[in-house]
């Protein structure tokens, strides 16, 4: 099958990241952080899903798993790498250009 690239227009981001945290509600993810001072960190190692979100006043994407509450302060840009209409990763750069990797332990069917 072949891997796309979908980009989520930012008037778009609250209600579609409220979307995907229904599909994904307890599911089992990875948060990965690609920064260039730090190299790539795992921040979760395939925990609950618990909640996603946008909050256009504060400019944020909260990612709650587990006992952490992940912050991307001031997002640039958000993409759903796709296969056959399942959910692979969503990337989300922040301010500084690192990247947020949210990768569910099984693909999610969009």
């Amino acid at each position: 099958m072949k891997m796309e690239t979908r980009t989520i227009d930012r008037k778009d981001w609250r209600d579609e990241l409220i979307r995907l945290w229904r599909k994904m509600d307890g599911k089992d993810i990875e948060i990965e952080v690609e920064a260039l001072n730090l190299g790539d960190q795992v921040e979760a190692d395939y925990v609950p899903l618990k909640g996603l979100s946008y909050d256009p006043r504060d400019d944020v994407v909260q990612v709650w798993v587990g006992p952490l509450d992940h912050l991307i302060r001031h997002p640039k840009g958000i993409d759903l790498a796709l296969e056959g209409g399942h959910l692979i990763s969503m990337h989300i750069t922040d301010a500084e250009g690192e990247k947020h990797i949210i990768k569910p332990r099984q693909r999610v069917l969009l």
